[in-house]
């Protein structure tokens, strides 16, 4: 029934627009990594690198990528009624939003991660360091994305304007308050993924604001807490539907 269900919302977030669009936005990093191979190499590949995998896939396009498909996954069900028909089936509702994330979170894998390992490739080239920082990234976002999909997918089952709320969490509240305030920072998930990148390749000029225990700690209890949180609001879901 799993493979079922993660099946269904592939399709389901699959359509031509949404997926052209998020394909364009994972290559941006790809495009400018290759504007820069062409420019010439840099006196700095390594720095160059953590710099535009961590401003532009981590800091932008990651975020993105999962706020489109983790709001879409189960809250474009709810909001058309069609989830509906999913709610009457006799199955758990851990199981349906697992799912969905699954679909949600493999999604911004397959379009986020290559396209970061490839742009960090470009910049770096065949440096050995440099690719321990690519390496480094591409294992962060894997993590990271799947964190940001809970989390939407959690989202989109709390209230309807689970984009909006989203799009003020990633540009507001990470873009601009994590970066001021060091309190904000330990509820943000680019802060999560960027500490992790930094615990693999110690050596690296990575920036981190947290340290990896901080980052490991609330890394499992927003995946567990979003978790729990969605399956507890489908199922009150169902209650309401019902009566």
């Amino acid at each position: 029934m799993m493979r079922v269900l993660v099946a269904v919302t592939l399709r389901g977030l699959l359509n031509r627009r949404r997926s052209l669009l998020m394909l364009l936005l994972a290559a941006s990093p790809v495009l400018i990594a290759l504007l820069i191979r062409v420019m010439g190499r840099p006196a700095d590949p390594e720095r160059l690198a953590a710099e535009v995998l961590d401003g532009l896939v981590v800091r932008t396009v990651l975020p993105l990528v999962a706020l489109v498909f983790g709001t879409a996954a189960l809250g474009s069900e709810l909001e058309d009624g069609t989830a509906v028909y999913l709610l009457v089936k006799p199955i758990h509702r851990w199981r349906i939003v697992a799912a969905k994330l699954l679909a949600a979170g493999g999604l911004t894998i397959v379009l986020v991660v290559p396209a970061a390992l490839l742009a960090g490739f470009l910049i770096v080239g065949d440096q050995g360091g440099g690719m321990q920082l690519v390496a480094a990234y591409g294992i962060a976002t894997t993590i990271g994305a799947l964190l940001y999909a809970t989390m939407f997918v959690a989202l989109s089952v709390v209230t309807g304007r689970a984009l909006v709320v989203g799009l003020v969490y990633t540009l507001i509240w990470e873009g601009v308050l994590a970066g001021l305030f060091a309190g904000t920072r330990v509820l943000s998930v680019r802060e999560y993924v960027v500490a992790i990148a930094a615990a693999i390749d110690p050596e690296a000029s990575i920036r981190a604001g947290l340290d990896l225990a901080t980052a490991a700690v609330m890394t499992v209890l927003v995946l567990v807490g979003a978790f729990a949180i969605a399956s507890e609001r489908l199922s009150a879901y169902e209650v309401r539907s019902t009566e």
